[in-house]
C-alpha cells in the first residue's frame, strides 16, 4: 500500500507526484489551486521546503554529532542592508555560534579558560549565489548584533545529499599560512 498525502481537498500519492513531475521537469505539476500545487510539489521535492532555520539546525547537528563542537546555539540576526538579500525571510539571517573541540587555524589563540575561541557559522545552500556585497552585509549585521565585527566566519554549504562543506571567509586581506 502506498503512503498517501492529503493536501487541501485532494489526495496525492507519491506515484502520482512522481509521474506528474517526471512528465515535465521544468513546470510544476498542476493539482488545482496554487496552494495545493506548492504543497504537492514540496512533498515530491523535500529539499525545496527547507527554510534557513532548517538548514541551520542541520548544520548545528553536524557540528555537534560529527565534529564534536560544544556550546552551539542558533541566532537570528537582523540584516543591516536588506537590498543585499532580496529573498530573505523576515529580514534576518540565521547563524550558528559554537566552540570547536580544538583550534581551527594554526595561528588561533585560546580563550582565557584554555578552550578554542567561539566561531560564527553561516549555513547556506550550495546553489546560493554570493557576492562581496552580501558578505559585507553579513559581517556588518553581525557587528551590529554583537557589538564587534568578527575577523572571520565559517560558511557551511549544505548540499542536497545532506553533505556539509565548511569554508573560512575572512574580513579583509590575510597573509597566507606558512606550513
Amino acid at each position: 500500500m502506498q503512503p498517501r498525502l492529503t493536501v487541501a481537498s485532494e489526495t496525492v500519492t507519491p506515484r502520482s507526484i512522481a509521474s506528474a513531475t517526471s512528465a515535465s521537469t521544468k513546470s510544476r505539476p498542476s493539482f488545482g489551486s496554487e496552494v495545493v500545487k506548492d504543497r504537492a510539489y514540496n512533498a515530491a521535492n523535500p529539499r525545496n521546503n527547507l527554510t534557513n532555520s532548517d538548514i541551520a539546525y542541520r548544520v548545528k547537528q553536524n557540528l555537534d554529532l560529527h565534529h564534536l563542537w560544544t556550546d552551539l546555539s542558533i541566532h537570528r540576526v537582523d540584516v543591516v542592508s536588506p537590498e543585499a538579500f532580496p529573498l530573505l525571510d523576515d529580514g534576518q539571517i540565521v547563524l550558528v555560534l559554537g566552540r570547536p573541540p580544538d583550534k581551527l587555524y594554526s595561528s588561533d589563540s585560546y580563550d582565557e579558560d584554555g578552550s578554542p575561541r567561539e566561531e560564527w557559522i553561516l549555513p547556506v545552500r550550495t546553489e546560493s549565489k554570493w557576492s562581496l556585497k552580501r558578505w559585507v552585509s553579513v559581517f556588518e549585521s553581525l557587528a551590529a548584533y554583537q557589538g564587534v565585527r568578527p575577523d572571520r566566519m565559517l560558511m557551511a554549504m549544505y548540499t542536497e545529499d545532506s553533505t556539509v562543506v565548511y569554508y573560512f571567509v575572512h574580513w579583509g586581506l590575510i597573509n597566507p599560512r606558512k606550513n
